[in-house]
């Protein structure tokens, strides 16, 4: 937890009106919650996305789903394009910070959406597929998804900051190892126990190196990036900012719609910022 000199910043920025990490504040500056359960990621290097080794890895995954779906393999040479936007492989250094352990759940949405700072979900609570207050919150855009960050005190992950939290300072593919295990994720098709959504924090074991849980599957993710479909071009190698270019934005994670490719954590899929659909979240960054 913070130390004492933690605590005495963090109540300093709330007598003040700013919104401390961790603290959700309501439309006239009162603290309503402590806001979500977080972990913090030290300083350090680590390789973010994905060598001819992981590129290969991905399409022999996709073509075995499709295989067991009695699809066409060679449908899966046509995701060739966007695998390789994953690439290079590269080191990056990034400073200390926070995510939230997991997705932002409805009842926390829910905070924002009282205090005046959010729009409802698009999908009625009512909904038993996707309306469970402990069930990531889907049906918003991605510019709803960094207002409510800014209201929890935080800001919409980078890609790079998305990334080192779910692999962790070790390249590895899925949140959990270098394996594929389809009873580790609510995706489609897995053996999770899960038509739709699952409530946040479902597989345990599924953590990253980390903490973070529901790294893979359950909804996409929102990052604060525009995507490039000729990958990482950028020359920055510390604390690289989010590409700002407009356009589509990258959602990471994979959701209970996807295939066990997209589950990995170099997987980046572009996504129209308007997009509100029943399989993309947001988990916050600090």
């Amino acid at each position: 937890g913070v130390g004492a000199a933690g605590r005495w910043l963090l109540g300093v920025a709330v007598i003040c009106g700013l919104e401390a990490p961790g603290r959700v504040v309501d439309a006239q500056g009162t603290v309503v919650s402590m806001g979500p359960d977080m972990v913090w990621i030290e300083a350090g290097w680590f390789i973010r996305g994905s060598d001819a080794d992981d590129l290969r890895h991905a399409l022999m995954l996709c073509r075995h789903q499709a295989r067991t779906l009695g699809r066409k393999p060679l449908e899966c040479d046509q995701l060739s394009p966007l695998f390789a936007a994953e690439a290079p492989a590269t080191r990056i250094y990034l400073s200390r910070f926070g995510m939230d352990r997991t997705e932002v759940t409805r009842r926390r949405w829910d905070v924002c959406v009282r205090a005046g700072r959010c729009p409802p979900s698009r999908i009625p609570a009512s909904d038993p597929r996707f309306g469970d207050p402990e069930m990531p919150v889907a049906g918003i855009t991605w510019s709803e998804a960094r207002q409510y960050c800014a209201f929890a005190g935080g800001h919409l992950p980078s890609e790079a900051q998305w990334e080192r939290a779910a692999r962790g300072s070790v390249p590895r593919r899925f949140p959990w190892g270098q394996q594929f295990n389809d009873r580790l994720a609510n995706l489609a098709g897995a053996l999770d126990g899960f038509r739709t959504l699952a409530p946040v924090g479902s597989f345990a074991n599924a953590r990253s190196p980390a903490g973070l849980l529901d790294a893979a599957g359950n909804v996409s993710e929102w990052t604060a990036d525009a995507f490039s479909p000729d990958g990482y071009s950028s020359e920055e190698r510390i604390d690289p900012a989010p590409n700002d270019s407009g356009g589509p934005r990258v959602v990471r994670g994979g959701s209970w719609r996807s295939e066990p490719y997209a589950a990995r954590t170099a997987f980046r899929w572009p996504a129209p910022a308007s997009s509100q659909g029943p399989d993309i979240g947001v988990r916050c960054a600090y």
